[in-house]
């Protein structure tokens, strides 16, 4: 990370409002907060004014010969050939309406007779974030359809679909014409129905879901336990989980890691650490921790300013002769974010790295894996990450030292551990951005995302998330508007995390006016379910649309 290698040779990051020096350039390529890329000469002097605003997306950078990118494949595995005349057809032309699709489906059953296979794999393939509500039609369409002898697994995986796109009424519907349709629901089922409400944070809904299941007579497994605990986990109720745990045990249902993962975070989230240590150290005698488990352990005491409690548990995985992957290093970033000022201060003199813990991965997942978690950071914790923390953040404010010596702690352990073999991924420098859009260091933010492109990772949803982050809380309007028609290019559509964390950062940059109406286009032009607090929050400022 030589960009990153620059700042360290600096005595301290009071000069961090001058980006990362790239050695061996003729000129001294910079950002300034606004995302305009300034030339300079070697003395210093400016070269021009007359500078293009750019964000430095997928395509590349100013200072880079252009790479276009290669074709996207028609599909992604091997498929049936009936299946490739279907695929060809919707991904090629997609159409209209649906009259229209229903009328192509048609015509496709009659002209090459399909079996179920091949419209499964059909399926499979159309469940791509640019073909996703065309995927939700066909899958509706399908279970209508004699020849295809539509079972448990169709309902439950279309359950699933909405489930993860917030749309709670579609689901809960399709949940009741899988019954209508005389197909009793499994345990599967009830865990992805469950989980879907966890997701949307109904708790209340998913202890119904969960006490119906009981009532028909299915017995939960460790995954369906799971499931639900981690519910009550992102409901900051941990205990209400950890009876779950007991009621568990004493079932003589042997839990999982995944299981243990997901009360770890709970009490993580909850500010009760203790309580995570504790719950370890109990399951821990029938199992052999794993490098999800020590992660989720750090993140959780790295999570309330527990420093050096995170950095034990993060050398005890190593110590266990485990490897540190790139969300255990991630976490260890995010520390730096989540440690009280005095803290920071103490750590001035060659402190260690911290650890930093994002929230829970979602209980009951994909349908075919019921899992409830591994404990390293959800879909949506990690999409709003630190933004939770960003209301009240005043606009274009400038970082204090406290919150710059945070950053370069941050910076120099992911060096630390680069020399020692562990190399960052996507998921460290996505949270290095995070670490400096937080903090009001914009251009850094930006910067670590060029060189995250630079050495040959692919920014992920919640990278560009994160870089709007940035932009918002620093007011840059048209770097957000630039980040969000990239997101749309790679076929990254609005889903509930991503709205919550661009609303959170929106509102704390100052910009309600573009909260509200990011809220109001993912309600009426995606059909999405928002969350009660994101509406709240961004209906706030909704009277600035006005105006």
């Amino acid at each position: 990370m030589p960009a990153l290698a620059a700042t360290l040779t600096r005595s301290s990051l009071a000069s961090l409002n001058s980006c990362f020096v790239r050695d061996g350039l003729v000129t001294d390529s910079r950002l300034n907060p606004a995302g305009i890329r300034q030339n300079r000469r070697p003395d210093g002097s400016q070269l021009s004014n007359k500078c293009s605003p750019v964000v430095v997306l997928a395509a590349g950078t100013a200072h880079r010969r252009r790479k276009w990118p290669e074709a996207r494949p028609l599909v992604s595995g091997r498929v049936t050939r009936k299946a490739l005349v279907l695929i060809k057809e919707l991904k090629t032309k997609p159409p209209t309406n649906e009259d229209e699709l229903h009328q192509r489906l048609e015509n496709w059953v009659k002209g090459v007779r399909p079996h179920r296979r091949d419209l499964i794999d059909t399926i499979k393939e159309m469940d791509t974030a640019d073909t996703r509500e065309l995927l939700c039609q066909v899958m509706q369409w399908s279970l209508s359809e004699d020849w295809y002898e539509a079972d448990a697994r169709d309902y439950t995986k279309l359950v699933e679909r909405f489930g993860k796109d917030g749309r709670l009424g579609e689901m809960e519907r399709a949940f009741a014409g899988m019954e209508a349709d005389g197909i009793a629901p499994d345990l599967i089922s009830f865990s992805v129905k469950i989980n879907a409400y966890g997701r949307a944070k109904e708790v209340e809904k998913a202890e119904a879901a969960w006490e119906e299941m009981r009532l028909r007579g299915i017995t939960p497994d460790a995954k369906a336990y799971t499931t639900m605990m981690t519910v009550y986990g992102k409901a900051g109720q941990p205990d209400k989980a950890e009876q779950l745990l007991d009621a568990m045990l004493a079932a003589a249902c042997k839990p999982s890691l995944v299981t243990l993962c997901s009360i770890i975070t709970a009490y993580g989230l909850a500010g009760r650490p203790d309580d995570a240590q504790r719950v370890s150290d109990k399951v821990l005698t029938d199992l052999t921790p794993d490098c999800n488990t020590f992660t989720a352990l750090s993140a959780a005491f790295g999570l309330n300013g527990r420093t050096d409690e995170a950095v034990a548990a993060f050398k005890r995985m190593v110590a266990a002769g485990l490897k540190p992957d790139d969300r255990s290093v991630a976490r260890l970033v995010e520390a730096h974010g989540s440690m009280d000022r005095q803290l920071a201060l103490l750590l001035g003199e060659g402190g260690e790295g911290g650890e930093g813990g994002r929230e829970d991965e979602e209980g009951g997942g994909k349908e075919s894996e019921r899992e409830g978690g591994r404990g390293e950071g959800s879909e949506e914790e990690q999409l709003t990450g630190s933004a939770t923390s960003e209301e009240g953040r005043v606009k274009g404010r400038e970082a204090s030292e406290e919150e710059k010596l945070r950053c370069r702690q941050a910076v120099k352990l992911v060096l630390e551990l680069e020399g020692a073999g562990i190399r960052p991924g996507v998921e460290t420098y996505t949270s290095l951005i995070s670490l400096f859009a937080s903090h009001g260091l914009v251009r850094e933010a930006a910067e670590v995302f060029e060189e995250m492109q630079r050495v040959g990772l692919q920014p992920n949803a919640r990278t560009y998330t994160r870089l709007f982050q940035a932009y918002a809380l620093a007011g840059d309007m048209d770097s957000c508007s630039q980040v969000r028609k990239t997101m749309q290019v790679l076929g990254w559509t609005l889903n509930p995390p991503i709205v919550r964390g661009m609303v959170r950062a929106l509102v704390a940059g100052g910009q309600g006016g573009a909260a509200a109406e990011l809220v109001r286009e993912a309600e009426e032009e995606e059909g999405m379910r928002v969350d009660g607090d994101v509406k709240e929050m961004a209906g706030r400022y909704a009277e600035e649309l006005v105006h």
